[in-house]
Formats: structure tokens, sequence, C-alpha cells
């Protein structure tokens, strides 16, 4: 017989007491085992914390340590910032004897036409040279005054269908051709839009497609010359039409089309004309084994379909 049964039996004991003290050793019992596991888990929550925050920080220090590049600028290697179009300097660069440098100035202040005072600025400097002996000091500083007065009316402006206006700088200053890159003033904006990388050293034409929406422009290293045709609006452009047309025909004619290291082609385009607003056309002179082969052909694009044909040139017509 348990005590409290005995106790119960010969009276000593109330029988309240006997069920406060059993709940009273049970809720301390509980507390107690509480409290421990408390304990406990507050111990494991401060390791695991402290853990975490080690870990992060070796983290993040690696992280220091181990330079991440995504992409490498030109600008960026020069370890430097870049430099800042100054028109000052441009402007002062007029006053130089070294011919060289004042066609150079001139064309440069072109750049300055976001800045009205400064473009009026060159407007006012750049008058004398209209009547300067050098005939190309002359006619660039007429250009310059062309678009800085936004006259518009040269020549080397070409005007698209979306009201920008394309051009380049350094008009025919190489017997090659002009400046390869191309300038865009577009709500009264000028900004430079494009340029080409060797071996497309120069801009040799931009012809519109009739309504104005596409120009093909034409370059040229002093071996080879290239075709490419953009929507300026849209940002889209073709591939390079010239050696396009010699990778197809090559394979046409199982004549073997090597591309060179230096993008080289040796061939040439004439006669480029639009057929319609959305097709060129231009004759085509196709070098092969390094000029041993010539293949004149007839190159047709159509830039919305994305579709080449080249045929072979009709000599008798």
């Amino acid at each position: 017989m348990k005590r409290e049964e005995l106790y119960r039996e010969i009276g000593l004991i109330d029988e309240n007491l006997i069920e406060a003290a059993e709940h009273s050793g049970t809720e301390k019992r509980k507390k107690s085992i509480s409290k421990k596991w408390v304990v406990l888990v507050a111990c494991l929550i401060l390791y695991s914390s402290t853990a975490s925050a080690l870990l992060a920080t070796e983290y993040y220090k690696n992280q220091n340590s181990e330079p991440y590049i995504r992409y490498l600028r030109a600008e960026d290697m020069e370890l430097a910032p870049v430099t800042q179009y100054d028109a000052e300097k441009f402007l002062h660069a007029l006053k130089s004897d070294n011919e060289e440098h004042v066609y150079i100035a001139i064309n440069r202040l072109v750049e300055c036409f976001n800045n009205q005072k400064l473009r009026e600025k060159a407007l006012k400097e750049l008058q004398p040279f209209l009547e300067n002996d050098n005939q190309k000091i002359a006619d660039s500083a007429a250009f310059a005054i062309d678009i800085l007065s936004k006259s518009y009316r040269s020549p080397y402006i070409f005007k698209l269908a979306d009201g920008s206006i394309l051009f380049t700088l350094f008009n025919n200053y190489s017997d090659y051709g002009s400046q390869n890159v191309l300038w865009r003033i577009k709500d009264n904006v000028l900004k430079e839009y494009s340029s080409f990388s060797p071996p497309s050293m120069y801009i040799t034409d931009i012809i519109p497609s009739p309504n104005k929406k596409l120009v093909a422009i034409v370059t040229c290293s002093n071996k080879s010359e290239f075709v490419q045709i953009i929507n300026i609006e849209e940002g889209m452009t073709s591939p390079e039409l010239v050696e396009s047309a010699r990778v197809k025909y090559g394979a046409q004619k199982e004549l073997d089309t090597w591309i060179r290291t230096d993008y080289e082609n040796y061939s040439y385009a004439d006669k480029i004309v639009w057929k319609d607003n959305d097709t060129l056309e231009f004759e085509g002179s196709l070098a092969y084994q390094d000029t041993a082969i010539i293949e004149n052909v007839t190159v047709a694009y159509q830039f919305s379909k994305k579709v080449i044909e080249v045929k072979g040139l009709d000599e008798s017509r």
C-alpha cells in the first residue's frame, strides 16, 4: 500500500493536501526540466549564430581577395578615368600653326553641339576658316558650321525617315574615305551612333533606302571593301554582305573560302543600289585562294527576310 493510501486509511492527512503535494512535485519537476532545455537551446543558438557570423566573415573576406571581372573595357585597362570631351582644348588648337592640329580641332568642335554656349562660341571661332587657303580646312569648317548652325545643307548629311540626321566627321580625310564613326542627331541631341573596327577603317559611302528607313554603309581598308545595312531607328544591322557573298558563292562553286585572321577579304563591291525599300543589290568582285581566283558576281540582299542571293555576273550584259 502506498504511503498516501495508508495515511488516508488512518486519517492522518487531509485529501486536499495530498493532491496539492502531488501537483506541486510534478510542476517543480516540469519547471526544472524546462529550464534545462531552455539553457541548452540557448547555447545551441548562440553557437550557431557565432559559427554563421564567422563563415559569413570568411566568405566576404575571400570575395574581396578574389577579384570578379565580368568584362574588361579598354578604358578599364587604363586604370584612370576616361578623358572627357574638352571643347576649350580644341578652340585653343584653332590658333595653332600646325594645320593638321587645326583640321582635327575643327572636326572635333562639332561634338560641342549639345552645349549651346560652346556651340555659339565655336561658330564664331570657325567663321574665318571658311576662307582658309588649305581646301581641306576650309571644307571641314564649312561642314562644322553647317552642323553647329543646324542648317543641315551639306551633301555629307543624310536625313532619315525618323527625323534623325546621320553623318561622319573628317569627311574624305584620306584617299580611302572618311572616319569610321557614325554620328546621329535625334531630337536635337548629338550622339555617336556606331563605329567600325578594323579592317573597316574608313567609311566610303552612306546610301539611304528610298524611304530612308534603312542605310547601306560602305567601309573599306586598303585591301578590301565591306557593305552592311543598318536600320538606324531600331538598331538592327545585316551581316557584312561582301564576305557573306564570298562564302556563299564559294560554297556554290566548291571553292575554298578560308577566312583570314585579319578579316581582310580582298574583295570589292560596285554599283551599289537599292532595288526597293528592302533590297540592296551590287556587283561584287570576290577573291579566293589569296586572289588567285577572282569571281565576278551580282549580289542581292533582302533585309527583312535576311536572304542573300549570289549569282555569277553575266559578262555579256
